[in-house]
């Protein structure tokens, strides 16, 4: 089984946790070793169960520590236009950001939302969303940066290189062809290669090519099979076509069964796990 055998999701969960907190910014590469070795050191100490249970997260915005190995939680917050957490700066909308045709105001607007979500101690920002606007309805345009995928990607990837340059993980969202609220939580998306490959997965490529740490898997079917359980998408095109070496996330109650998820891709079940945990 994909989720027992490799637990990509584990050594991202360490990377960040252990690499992030022991390396300073100036020395990762030099250092890069010793914190292979510490994470390895950490996967090796888990036990089944300790692995399992990180699979899903233990409450709204927080991943599952594990206290007797100094793992603390990814504590995560929504973007994309700025911390949703308490009285913080709101953000220009993707739309708007979009018709400036400018990646480096992108750049700078993901690194100061990712110094904001530091700030009060999150890690893990749930945004940029690259879905396209295909549909004049749909309920989430405002927060991408609209219907062409060159645009969208070049946004989109400075916007990551600002919040992850400040250390906090960037979720690139909602993979993939989320682009309407009609029955958004169960809609099948029927959709050709050529036009994925056209229109809607660019920007997403454009992400996993700027290093993006984690992609958001989407509510919607595609072509028959919940986006969450999409083999196609989260390990064909993700894993073996575009060599994605991050962790996917699902998109907020978008996981609706265990094995399915568990062998097509699927990392970290949010906001529980539900499905991902005991079931598993």
């Amino acid at each position: 089984m994909r989720a027992l055998k490799s637990f990509r999701f584990i050594l991202l969960l360490a990377s960040v946790t252990v690499g992030f907190w022991i390396v300073s910014r100036s020395k990762v590469e030099a250092q890069a070793s010793s914190v292979d070795e510490r994470i390895q050191s950490l996967v090796s100490q888990l036990t089944l169960e300790e692995k399992v249970s990180m699979l899903g997260g233990v409450d709204e915005f927080n991943t599952r520590e594990i206290p007797r190995l100094g793992i603390p939680s990814i504590q995560m917050t929504d973007g994309p236009l700025g911390v949703r957490n308490g009285k913080q700066t709101a953000f220009p909308s993707g739309i708007a950001v979009g018709a400036t045709f400018n990646p480096a105001l992108a750049h700078e607007m993901g690194t100061a939302i990712a110094d904001e979500a530091r700030l009060i101690g999150k890690n893990m920002l749930l945004g940029p969303c690259v879905n396209i606007s295909r549909n004049p309805f749909g309920g989430r345009n405002f927060e991408s940066y609209g219907e062409d995928p060159f645009l969208t990607g070049q946004l989109a990837a400075d916007y990551i290189k600002g919040i992850q340059g400040q250390n906090v993980l960037a979720s690139v969202k909602h993979f993939a062809a989320n682009d309407q609220e009609f029955e958004r939580m169960t809609i099948n998306v029927n959709v050709d290669t050529r036009a994925l490959f056209e229109i809607h997965l660019p920007a997403f490529k454009a992400a996993i090519d700027a290093g993006v740490g984690t992609v958001m898997s989407a509510y919607n079917r595609i072509n028959g099979d919940y986006a969450t359980d999409n083999d196609f998408l989260q390990t064909h095109v993700l894993r073996k076509m575009w060599g994605f070496k991050g962790f996917v996330v699902s998109d907020w109650g978008a996981t609706h069964d265990t094995m399915g998820p568990a062998r097509h891709g699927l990392d970290l079940e949010m906001p529980s796990g539900e499905f991902l945990n005991d079931s598993l």
